[in-house]
């Protein structure tokens, strides 16, 4: 292994297990989320039939009343639509847990956690920090369930989908994992956890170098303070890339043409 390959994947292993306060400086493996507040699914209304000029067979007045039906059945539900408040209690054991999981107290952590996602289970946020916990005792099929609950909450959950992503990468599963990177950054452009991990699994694993180039940038661009090991990488794959090394896409981006 070279000695460019060994250098990312000990920064990817040490940034995968990285844990920081919101507003560090350092990526963070997830962030503390507020639980999400839930809504009462809406069923879609169809658009009024026009009447008939003139009475109407038998067969499709029943058709129009069914229709009538339907559209007075999702009215209704429309009305009852409303976004059920953050109980007191869950946003009290929330708030306990972040402070336990920033204070690195994983049991304190799990206590708080582990009755919140029963009670809970459409809340994304407590599954993605429950996963973290078992991550940090080494339960990575726990943490995976975890993230799939989250997930089935809220399938576009930026930061259940990177976690994710970093999971499915060290088991092997680079198509998925890649997947997963990407759903996230559609839910968030400017996840840079996401970019940076899929930028290390281009580059190391699936060698599309000039794709892997184009998330690190976007990487360094979301901080506040330019990472100098991300930016050597920067370097090197734009200097390969103008010899030649990488694709044509590669080069383009190495010029300035790109994001």
């Amino acid at each position: 292994m070279s000695k460019r390959f060994a250098e990312r994947l000990v920064a990817a292993g040490a940034l995968a297990l990285t844990l920081a306060a919101c507003g560090a400086s350092t990526p963070k493996q997830a962030e503390v989320e507020k639980p999400r507040e839930m809504a009462v699914p809406v069923a879609t209304r169809a658009e009024p039939t026009p009447a008939a000029t003139a009475p109407a067979p038998e067969g499709r007045r029943d058709r129009r009343s069914e229709r009538r039906a339907a559209e007075e059945a999702s009215a209704a539900a429309a009305a009852a639509a409303v976004v059920e408040p953050v109980p007191e209690a869950a946003a009290a054991a929330y708030a306990r847990a972040v402070a336990a999981l920033r204070a690195e107290n994983w049991l304190e952590a799990e206590l708080e956690l582990e009755p919140l996602v029963q009670e809970h289970p459409n809340y994304p946020g407590p599954h993605v920090n429950l996963a973290l916990v078992y991550l940090h005792d080494a339960r990575r099929d726990d943490a995976r369930k975890e993230l799939e609950l989250a997930l089935e909450a809220d399938p576009g959950h930026a930061t259940a989908n990177t976690q994710l992503g970093i999971l499915l990468r060290e088991d092997g599963e680079f198509a998925a994992a890649e997947q997963a990177y990407r759903r996230a950054l559609e839910t968030d452009p400017d996840h840079s956890l996401a970019h940076y991990n899929l930028g290390v699994l281009l580059d190391i694993y699936m060698r599309r170098s000039a794709e892997a180039l184009e998330h690190y940038e976007a990487y360094q661009a979301s901080r506040a303070q330019p990472d100098e090991t991300v930016g050597r990488w920067i370097i090197d794959l734009r200097r390969r890339a103008g010899n030649g090394n990488g694709n044509g896409s590669g080069a383009r981006v190495a010029q300035g043409e790109g994001e």
